[in-house]
């Protein structure tokens, strides 16, 4: 097995600027250089054009502050390599036009795919594709052409020019960016490492291929008897590599194809028998872009999917971990759940008399005497049941808290309740209201009795003596009485017993008052005294 070296970086001298713009300049003289005189047909058709294929690697694989130096390290190799074939100017153009063509790709990938770009899933290659080859490579032969037409050296049409240079930039591209991007995420992270059982599989693959490729890849003559193979089983080959290994030598075993294509086509040679020369470059191109599109699309995904396979296997340990340690915990806490549980009742209990009590007196609050009330008057709506409500207020109350303090007011509040408990029934409804007021609920009573109850609550009152911190005093209460006519709400009820209450404390208070209806007393809701 090759040794991995995961955590061995790059020596810093391999990252400086200068040193990688040097490279870059190399490479791209070398790629200027192989495409003059390595990947044009005896016709003088350029079958692929290399070198923007390391511009486009620097710029997705460096910062933007380093691009000016790549650029001008590819525009001198541009110029080195075409000054013996065309003017300054025109070298400049194409320099030109070719860093052009890469800077639009490389903005319009980053778009889409963030300034880290991978070729690590499907959406990544897909972006690569469309960006580059198909809209960048288009966009910048338009330019080319240009140039070719103003140098006056071909005799194509400009439409011609415009074609023959998008298809080989576009090849350039698409077969030598994926390489060389994998290569320098190679280098830049880790060295290449292959495991000893993949070696073997590797090199029966590309024998293989070389093999099937050396006898698919040249001429072909129909009218002969023998068994012929045709460039489209090189295929299997290229599903083999993407499926089984990186994306490196997916892209590799595509550039071998397309070297050996390439090389056959220089040379006269192709599979293409009836076919003119420049339709066999052309349908050469088109094979190695769809071998392209296969081999790096497919390892793109192939990449995800083990990708999203290995997240979702540390996930499932780590779920199976969370799991044990969780039922450990959840029988740690069964007993204390109960407990909480337990607690939680008694507090919900607690809260829930604190919410519905009076704190001051123990007695139903006003939010539990309404609730309850309007339950208890629903309930006497669906029979034959009866009610009465009593009103009660303390007689100059606020001057007892003015000349004893509300010490002793709130310990006259407190006394009063049994006066009224011992006159009324544990189903009766008994609450304050607010400061001295007090409601009282009778049901099932008549108007007279509920009438004698509250003068006995207001006689037993007067006679009580009511403890004080200085002593002991009397007090008073007025009381206001309203019948339930089984057809208004609780509110109006406490309306009615609120109007008697008013006439009790202006007839001279220590009294009780009924509430009158206008049809018992001509029309006027006035009290009588009882």
């Amino acid at each position: 097995m090759i040794v991995s070296s995961e955590h061995i970086m790059v020596p810093n001298v391999l990252s400086h600027p200068l040193f990688r713009a040097v490279i870059v300049g190399l490479l791209y003289y070398s790629g200027a250089w192989i495409g003059v005189h390595q990947t044009i047909t005896p016709e003088g058709i350029a079958i692929l054009w290399p070198p923007n294929a390391v511009l486009l690697t620097a710029f997705l694989t460096s910062p933007r502050k380093q691009w000016p130096l790549y650029a001008l390290a590819a525009l001198t190799a541009e110029c080195l390599a075409d000054i013996p074939a065309f003017p300054l100017w025109a070298a400049l153009s194409f320099g030109t036009v070719n860093i052009l063509e890469t800077l639009i790709s490389t903005m319009l990938i980053q778009r889409f795919t963030g300034n880290h770009f991978h070729f690590d899933s499907l959406k990544s290659a897909l972006v690569f594709f469309i960006s580059a080859p198909a809209i960048a490579s288009a966009i910048a032969a338009i330019l080319g052409a240009t140039v070719y037409v103003l140098l006056g050296r071909s005799d194509s049409s400009f439409l011609a020019m415009w074609r023959l240079w998008w298809f080989g930039d576009a090849l350039g591209l698409m077969i030598l960016t994926p390489l060389l991007v994998t290569f320098c995420h190679a280098i830049k992270y880790r060295l290449m490492s292959v495991k000893a059982s993949k070696l073997a599989e590797l090199a029966l693959l590309w024998t293989g291929m070389i093999l099937t490729g050396s006898n698919a890849l040249i001429d072909s003559n129909i009218n002969e008897l023998h068994f012929h193979l045709t460039p489209m089983l090189l295929l299997p080959f290229v599903v083999w590599a993407a499926t089984r290994f990186s994306t490196a030598i997916a892209a590799s075993t595509t550039a071998i194809i397309a070297w050996m294509a390439t090389g056959y086509l220089v040379n006269g040679i192709h599979p293409y028998a009836t076919t003119l020369p420049q339709f066999a470059v052309w349908q050469t191109q088109e094979y190695l872009a769809v071998v392209s599109v296969i081999s790096i699309g497919l390892s793109a995904l192939m990449h995800e999917l083990r990708d999203q396979r290995h997240r979702l296997e540390s996930a499932t340990v780590a779920l199976r971990h969370q799991n044990e340690q969780l039922e450990e915990k959840v029988r740690e806490r069964t007993q204390s759940l109960e407990r909480a549980n337990a607690e939680l009742t008694s507090l919900n209990s607690q809260l829930k008399e604190l919410a519905t009590t009076d704190y001051l007196t123990g007695i139903a609050n006003r939010r539990q005497f309404h609730e309850a009330g309007e339950r208890e008057l629903h309930r006497l709506k669906h029979g034959e049941g009866k009610a009465v409500l009593i009103a009660m207020d303390l007689d100059y109350f606020k001057t007892i808290n003015d000349q004893y303090g509300h010490e002793a007011g709130d310990s006259v509040l407190r006394q009063t309740l049994p006066p009224v408990k011992n006159n009324i029934r544990p189903a009766d409804l008994f609450g304050r209201i607010g400061g001295e007021e007090f409601l009282i609920l009778l049901t099932d009573v008549e108007e007279a009795t509920a009438v004698r109850i509250a003068e006995r609550i207001r006689e037993q009152i007067a006679a009580t003596d009511m403890e004080v911190p200085s002593g002991t005093i009397r007090v008073t209460a007025s009381l206001g009485v309203a019948n339930w006519d089984r057809i208004c709400d609780l509110k109006t009820l406490i309306n009615r017993a609120d109007i008697a209450l008013y006439k009790a404390k202006h007839g001279g208070r220590n009294c009780t008052r009924t509430y009158v209806t206008e049809t018992e007393d001509g029309n006027q809701a006035a009290p009588r005294p009882v």
